[in-house]
């Protein structure tokens, strides 16, 4: 590792608090080092757990953006902040969140918009999604409530509880690089290590953030790293098999809950393209799993059908060629293989989850015309895509835990997995499991179950807006936040009309293309579009 990305890393850890080896190789501590006797936690975020800032270099002069100028600093949430969506925003969200992909070059475009991650090393990025005020922060929560149970036990956000976001938007073409997500993530792990007296680390992982983390504890580290690193690898509704809510949200846009009647601005199918770009969603569509999951029919029309082999094919068809390029990108970073440390993992069960998007129509853009053929699982994702574990337990039940949690969610399952995993911080997870009936070889292991609230077979969940979201972004509650966005949207009214109506007279006034004038707007110009050939 370069003194460069040392620095970088450095500099990002000691703003959160955590102590890190400088370039001379010195180990200095900081401050309150919490409970000595607790293994440090590292926390790491699912898709769309992780805070991301951005700013743009030079002059914003188009109209789409100018609502935002006047609440953004120098650094702004880009992901998220609830001034991106009020009327006259949305297309500025759209420019900067928004990718660009090369085709030839199968790799992304600089689209003039900087990005970091927020508070790495400490627990910012990690704790909710818009922490503005303690309400926000609790309806688009991630870790937050177990963070706060965490704290309560002896933890100390920075010394021995990390957070790891990372930019869930690029995939794992590029967590992989030098200096990249993985990199990040080693080092963090690393250094709390040595801070914490050798102590080895546990690393609690969510939806998308387990395979994320699988990945790099299966193919990025060595057995002697993990052996001397990690003491639990604590995957929570890992979507090992993918989800079929990401192919959905590329397909026919998806608003997470969101009730688009009182958003009449926004627009599933602003979506749908900016998460065209991300190869972070393409890597979550569902896929086959050798031995597992057989091939089985994911996207169906009246005359057309596509299995999980034949996505990228797909793709193609429905003429979202650059979608197929950065999903193919993908497809060399999967692994179902036990990642080789102690591991509890949790998953729910006992919900009516999509497995297939059965369109009514040959428009598979068109969500009015979508249904779904369901089986088993969590809400979000289907069972065989969460009981990868299971496999892993069969073979060493001394080494694999695994707890099927009846009737959680899929944001429910962390719920009830929290007190799971202040056990496993304590050391008395032996004693909890064993309550659950699980005595193989004299110690809880292998495959248990706990029974969750009781619901006639067949009965659906309370409504996911009423309750614990859908779990596409596993803790943002985006639903229920949907009411604090109308707020913010009616006082910011009057200027966002103002600005569309300036922005139409502005286009009237504007010589025509073919007139010798450009007829793209500055916006786009600045912040390309991705193509879709």
């Amino acid at each position: 590792m370069s003194r460069v990305t040392l620095l970088l890393l450095g500099v990002g850890a000691v703003l959160g608090g955590i102590t890190v080896e400088d370039p001379s190789g010195q180990i200095v501590e900081r401050h309150d080092m919490g409970d000595p006797n607790l293994p440090p936690i590292v926390l790491i975020p699912g898709l769309g757990g992780s805070r991301i800032e951005a700013r743009i270099p030079g002059r914003r002069s188009d109209w789409e953006c100018l609502v935002q100028s006047f609440f953004q600093k120098t650094w702004f949430d880009l992901w998220f902040d609830v001034t991106e969506i009020i009327p006259g925003s949305v297309g500025c969200f759209q420019a900067n969140i928004q990718l660009k992909w090369d085709v030839w070059r199968h790799e992304y475009l600089d689209t003039g918009v900087q990005t970091r991650l927020v508070d790495y090393g400490d627990i910012g990025g990690v704790r909710c999604i818009v922490p503005g005020m303690e309400s926000t922060c609790t309806l688009t929560e991630v870790y937050s409530k177990l963070i706060y149970h965490l704290e309560n036990m002896g933890y100390v956000a920075g010394s021995n509880l990390h957070g790891a976001p990372y930019d869930w938007r690029t995939g794992p073409q590029y967590w992989t690089k030098p200096g990249g997500a993985y990199s990040q993530l080693q080092r963090l792990v690393e250094s709390t290590v040595q801070l914490n007296n050798g102590r080895k680390a546990v690393l609690i992982a969510a939806s998308e953030g387990a395979p994320y983390t699988l990945w790099f504890l299966n193919n990025y580290v060595t057995p002697e790293w993990k052996a001397q690193y990690v003491e639990a690898f604590v995957p929570v509704a890992g979507s090992f098999g993918g989800s079929l809510q990401s192919l959905r949200m590329v397909l026919s846009g998806y608003l997470w809950g969101i009730n688009s009647k009182s958003l009449p601005w926004i627009d599933g199918s602003i979506l749908a393209e900016v998460s065209r770009t991300f190869g972070g969603v393409t890597w979550a569509f569902p896929q086959t799993i050798p031995g597992h999951i057989e091939d089985w029919t994911v996207v169906q029309t009246p005359h057309r059908q596509w299995r999980a082999s034949e996505l990228g094919q797909m793709l193609h068809d429905v003429d979202l060629h650059t979608t197929a390029d950065i999903y193919n990108a993908t497809r060399r970073y999967q692994t179902y293989q036990p990642p080789g440390v102690k591991t509890y993992c949790f998953y729910g069960a006992g919900t009516p989850t999509p497995l297939t998007l059965k369109y009514t129509a040959e428009d598979v853009y068109d969500s009015g015309a979508l249904e779904y053929v369901e089986v088993d699982g969590d809400g979000a994702v289907t069972i065989d895509s969460l009981n990868v574990c299971d496999l892993w337990a069969e073979e060493d039940p001394d080494m694999y835990t695994v707890v099927r949690l009846t009737n959680a969610t899929h944001v429910g399952t962390i719920q009830r997995a929290d007190k799971y995993i202040r056990s496993i911080a304590y050391g008395n997870i032996t004693k909890m499991l064993r309550q659950l009936g699980g005595d193989i070889g004299g110690a809880p292991s292998g495959i248990l179950e706990e029974e969750g609230p009781y619901r006639a077979p067949g009965a659906r969940p309370p409504p996911l807006h009423a309750t614990e979201g859908d779990g596409l972004t596993p803790y943002v509650h985006l639903a229920t936040a949907g009411a604090l966005v109308v707020g913010v949207a009616l006082l910011s009214a009057p200027l966002g009309l103002g600005v569309l109506a300036a922005r139409r007279v502005w286009t009237w006034q504007r010589p025509r293309a073919g007139d010798g004038a450009s007829s793209v707007p500055a916006c786009a110009a600045r912040h390309p579009v991705t193509e879709l050939l």
